[in-house]
């Protein structure tokens, strides 16, 4: 169960390929009630009115599974084995999550210390659910027996079985012993890794200040050094003056910012070389999960943890992983290549010199001058049209137009939030009632979790013929607030991430499974991605942007010439982009692939990928596979295209979306329910896998040809 549990993971924009992937649910919370006002505790948990709350909060989730342990040890019927398991897990995943989130968002340093100490007690007991026999073998008897009646009922108990068995309950008991030492320790040092991120961003300090664009000033903290200067009062005489200047928190989204807008080299060039080089600490961490991930995926029988972590998912086997990406790689490249001279040569004419190189910290910098000259942006302008609340409004057009339902705040009870800022929202159909609930913490603070999330709070599923577990999520974003406006003002790739993260919750809330075990997200990982991706065409299609993006200050809806200048720029440089996609997932591949019998050396290992799967070069002393993230996703384009771009904002479209894909979660094959929803030509079977069939998305980027028309296929 374990392994169950841990594969739940929360939908971090964009994914971290080296953290644990934690189940993030729970069950019934006094959160689903809108009408109590009474005072609660985190989340409509009543035990979490304080920090101690945690400890008994563990307690009772431990008694509960214990009481159902019990229940299940005498055998009863194959449903009502499958059933309680369920509840085994919902009931853990209570504290798993719940202790997640507060950790990662609460501002409180007695919550977030309580929160780690009920993480590591509930994962002592998780480690006692995965070698639990009597579990394992009434799996095994509801699985085999053939009593079970639903399709998803069945699905369950062969995924629970199969998980028992990848956390090595099968094996001998010293071999057993040594899987789950290997468990905790990989569970440790994916903690670690996170929290090294989070702890240990780097920073420059850049003097004076007039080196740092004033559009990214918001983002940085300004910073002052004493200077000695000639008094006003005597030409002969000194005294101190003080020189402002900008401190650069090197975390990505700031990095990519002064990257993108700083014309300064030196300023770009010292800002990569910090922000690709920390956090020094994660290179020991790494090579510990490397060899405890491969030790353990020895011990189960496989070549690789690659191997071992694609079971179950669409591509089957990390042969048909990389196969597929060596034929991208081999479809962008000479695309890439023409795009790389294009950057390189228009660095070369602003510099006044033929022979100077492109360097990494350039790309940025130079693609964004050349798109704004190309479609006459200008990036101070957009996010004119994209005040935050007119955004939230933006969600609120997609839930109505698409499922008849609303989308608007309702009160909280005393207790409930764990900052002033928090929203709760509440998605209700007038024929349905309330579908779900998401909380949104919206803008940046000190000691949050720095990138974008979205949180499963408790995992939707049938209590009874007539009664629901109604799906409770968080979205974590981090928005700047401006230091001379009050209304905070998206770029376009902050909506598309808004949109990005608000599609997971969807998945979620929308979903309707009779087991938490497949609800909303719990998919196959290389199927998560497929319904969050759809949803931000949303964001870049201009009939639906003129029915909610507005001038902040005079309320002009957002001209179709700028919408279409935005999509424009966003496409120039697609292969480029691609090349680098795919260079991340052959890293992850390649890390966590099979091992020689000598000490790896990861550093030469992804610099060698670098100089072969792209053009950028490698720098001596930086390592970004110690904080990178994200990988490639299935079908989004070809669903677009074939559902939902004649008509996006259509009922139809919405009922398709709604019945065909998003309330099924994770409780059919996804391959199957790609097909049902959009027919043939969505996936194909390569190498004995399943890989995505990327037509759609190379003729969206103009990236397929004759030459290249075989590979989408």
């Amino acid at each position: 169960m374990w392994n169950f549990i841990k594969n739940r993971e929360p939908n971090i924009h964009m994914k971290r390929l080296f953290e644990p992937f934690l189940s993030y649910r729970h069950f019934r919370t006094r959160a689903v009630d809108r009408q109590n006002t009474s005072s609660t505790g985190l989340y409509g948990f009543d035990h979490l009115k304080s920090p101690k709350g945690f400890q008994r909060f563990v307690d009772e989730a431990i008694e509960r599974s214990s009481e159902l342990i019990d229940y299940i040890s005498g055998m009863p019927s194959s449903a009502e084995i499958i059933r309680a398991m369920d509840e085994i897990s919902d009931t853990v995943c209570s504290v798993v999550d719940s202790a997640e989130l507060c950790r990662q968002t609460h501002p409180a340093r007695g919550f977030v210390e309580e929160a780690i100490k009920a993480s590591m007690k509930i994962n002592v007991y998780l480690h006692f659910l995965n070698t639990n026999h009597t579990l394992y073998n009434a799996v095994k008897k509801a699985e085999q027996d053939g009593h079970l009646l639903t399709e998803e009922a069945r699905r369950t108990a062969l995924h629970l079985r199969i998980d028992f068995e990848k956390g090595g309950i099968h094996l001998p008991s010293g071999k057993l012993d040594r899987v789950n030492q290997l468990n905790m320790d990989a569970h440790k040092l994916c903690r670690e890794y996170g929290e090294n991120i989070i702890n240990d961003p780097g920073y420059v300090d850049i003097f004076p200040a007039s080196r740092i664009p004033r559009q990214i000033q918001h983002l940085l903290k300004p910073i002052y050094r004493l200077t000695s200067g000639v008094s006003k009062e005597s030409l002969g005489s000194y005294e101190d003056e003080q020189e402002k200047g900008f401190r650069i928190i090197t975390e990505p989204r700031t990095l990519f910012s002064v990257l993108q807008l700083t014309p300064d080299e030196q300023v770009r060039k010292m800002a990569y070389l910090k922000g690709s080089s920390v956090p020094h600490a994660n290179h020991e961490v790494l090579d510990k999960l490397i060899n405890s991930r491969h030790e353990l995926a020895q011990i189960m029988g496989c070549k690789s943890y690659a191997e071992f972590v694609m079971q179950l998912n669409m591509a089957s086997s990390p042969e048909v992983v990389v196969s597929f990406l060596q034929e991208m790689s081999n479809m962008v490249k000479e695309k890439a290549d023409e795009e790389f001279n294009t950057i390189r040569n228009l660095k070369r004419d602003v510099c006044g010199q033929r022979c100077v190189d492109l360097e990494p910290w350039d790309e940025a910098y130079y693609t964004t001058m050349m798109k704004s000259s190309a479609y006459n942006l200008d990036s101070a302008v957009v996010p004119s049209y994209f005040s935050l609340p007119q955004c939230i409004e933006g969600l609120k057009l997609l839930v109505k137009s698409l499922f008849g339902a609303s989308f608007d705040s309702v009160p909280m009870a005393p207790g409930e939030s764990w900052h002033p800022d928090v929203l709760k929202m509440c998605i209700h159909h007038p024929e349905e009632g309330d579908l779900g609930f998401l909380y949104l913490d919206l803008f940046s603070r000190k000691g949050k979790y720095p990138g974008c999330a979205t949180f499963a709070i408790k995992g939707g599923r049938k209590i009874s013929e007539t009664e629901y577990q109604l799906p409770v999520m968080a979205l974590v974003f981090n928005f700047s607030r401006s230091h001379d406006s009050s209304i905070v003002r998206l770029n376009h790739s902050e909506l598309e991430t808004l949109f990005h993260e608000f599609g997971h919750a969807l998945h979620a809330l929308l979903s309707r499974t009779d087991y938490q075990h497949f609800a909303g997200t719990r998919v196959a990982l290389d199927f998560a991605e497929t319904p969050s991706n759809l949803f931000e065409y949303y964001a870049r299609d201009y009939r639906v942007l003129k029915k909610f993006a507005r001038h902040y200050s005079t309320g002009e809806v957002i001209p179709e010439k700028l919408v279409k200048s935005l999509n424009g720029a966003r496409d120039m440089f697609a292969a480029t982009e691609l090349q680098r996609q795919i260079f991340y997932a052959l890293v992850d591949q390649t890390l966590f692939g099979e091992q020689l019998s000598v000490p790896r050396d990861t550093n030469s290992i992804v610099a060698h990928l670098k100089r072969q799967q792209s053009n950028e070069k490698h720098v001596e002393g930086t390592h970004m596979h110690i904080r990178f993230s994200h990988f490639l996703t299935y079908g989004a384009a070809t669903i677009w295209k074939k559902l939902c771009q004649e008509d996006p904002l259509s009922p139809t479209t919405g009922t398709l979306l709604r019945t065909k894909l998003l309330q099924y979660g994770g409780a059919k094959e996804p391959a199957d329910l790609l097909t049902d929803l959009v027919g043939d030509g969505i996936v194909r079977y390569h190498n004995g896998g399943i890989v995505p069939d990327v037509t759609s998305c190379l003729e969206e980027l103009k990236l397929l040809d004759d030459k290249n028309r075989h590979i989408g296929k």
